[in-house]
């Protein structure tokens, strides 16, 4: 790992913080523009008005030359789903939610992730906040996943080769498994 891991909020929450090489739009597009995010996340679709859905793209395989763990065999190919866009205030604060299905009056924000950017001379301070999951092993796998792809973000806007993907997941794993707290 070359950067700090993530964080448990006392709600559970994941707080990832980076510091971005910038400038801040630069760093933005990664997120909403579909190809630029597929460079390190997903790809997809994208809207810019808050309460409509998009799509996210996860096509692994694009990420890493490496074989699919065998846990994770059922994402070869691909996977996408719908994500509701709750706000949008480029280039600062990008808030989207899944709940696993079309049901997006849920009070549980179990899906909520938020992205903000804040430009601090030549550099861009992410935050990235994933709500909390009831389910230990779905909160793991998804700060291992947001630690691997940020990892991935950093190396695309400095211009450096790739880490691993699947190398970089079963580090933070193994590391968010014995420090995160279950949930109650």
């Amino acid at each position: 790992m070359k950067e700090e891991f993530g964080t448990q909020l006392e709600s559970g929450a994941l707080r990832f913080v980076r510091d971005l090489p910038g400038p801040i739009e630069r760093v933005w597009e990664h997120f909403v523009d579909p190809a630029k995010r597929a460079l390190w996340f997903c790809g997809g679709t994208m809207t810019e008005t808050p309460g409509e859905t998009f799509t996210l793209a996860f096509d692994h395989s694009q990420l890493s030359d490496e074989a699919f763990p065998d846990r994770f065999a059922e994402l070869k190919g691909g996977v996408s789903f719908e994500v509701k866009l709750v706000e949008f205030d480029p280039p600062r604060r990008l808030v989207f939610r899944d709940f696993g299905g079309d049901d997006f009056s849920s009070a549980e924000d179990e899906g909520e992730v938020s992205v903000e950017l804040a430009a601090i001379g030549d550099r861009v301070k992410l935050t990235l906040i994933q709500s909390p999951h009831s389910d230990f092993a779905h909160l793991i796998s998804a700060a291992a996943g947001w630690q691997s792809h940020l990892g991935i973000l950093i190396d695309e806007l400095a211009g450096d080769p790739h880490r691993a993907f699947w190398a970089e997941h079963a580090e933070a794993e193994e590391h968010y498994r014995d420090r995160l707290e279950q949930p109650s």
